[in-house]
């Protein structure tokens, strides 16, 4: 028994790291994380962002952690390492950042088991796997500024528009703010909103409920993707 105690420590094969030191640099390593996702989120502007990379800053960090204990005086491991990459090929282009995130995590693992490093294994699935659930309930990445953007044509003033719109983007978005207003005929007006739904999935029946006003002649409506924010 005590044998086999020594087997899953890491003793018979690998000197492990003490697990409060080890716990500490992951912890290190995810707040170190999180700082660089937020200055991601704060200070990228164009069009192209992306919930999912932001969310895998917050987690490379403590995979990266977790390699480095794991290669720590360990040149062998350093080189299989290399070796598993050459192996590993995917015949499909992964094009979200957070599945190449959980390809890495899977690889680091399986390194932590192979080379008897079972205890920095079950602490690194431990750490990233809590982060993972943390960063899924709190939505990090998220900015929630606005996820559609809604254009309507109609044929009243503009003291009118606002009359008209104003309870039913109440009932349908949580924000809105009028982005732009464009005079199409005398009494025709083109008027353009960013929102934030309250439900993205119920969208239609937002259109369905503009178009159902008499004084609207076209709807248009335009759903960010969840990942791509603006």
């Amino acid at each position: 028994m005590d044998s086999f105690l020594d087997l899953f420590s890491g003793g018979t094969m690998t000197q492990s790291m003490p697990v409060a030191t080890m716990l500490l640099s992951l912890m290190m390593a995810c707040a170190l994380g999180q700082v660089i996702g937020w200055i991601y989120m704060w200070t990228h502007v164009s069009p192209s962002y992306s919930k999912s990379f932001a969310a895998s800053l917050v987690t490379l960090p403590v995979i990266v952690a977790l390699m480095m204990i794991l290669m720590a005086g360990s040149t062998a491991i350093a080189f299989g390492l290399l070796a598993v990459f050459a192996v590993v090929r995917f015949r499909n282009v992964l094009k979200d950042t957070r599945d190449t995130t959980f390809i890495l995590w899977a690889i680091v693992e399986g390194m932590g088991t192979g080379t008897g490093h079972y205890i920095e294994a079950i602490c690194g699935l431990l750490v990233v796997a809590g982060l993972m659930g943390y960063l899924w309930i709190s939505d990090f990445g998220g900015r929630s500024r606005y996820d559609a953007v809604l254009s309507i044509d109609v044929d009243i003033s503009s003291i009118t528009i606002e009359e008209l719109l104003t309870p039913l983007l109440q009932r349908h978005a949580a924000r809105w703010k009028r982005s732009g207003d464009q005079h199409l005929t005398q009494s025709g007006s083109s008027v353009a909103y960013k929102l934030l739904l309250r439900d993205p999935s119920r969208s239609d029946e937002l259109r369905n409920e503009l178009l159902e006003q008499s004084e609207v002649q076209q709807v248009s409506l335009f759903v960010n993707s969840p990942q791509s924010e603006t």
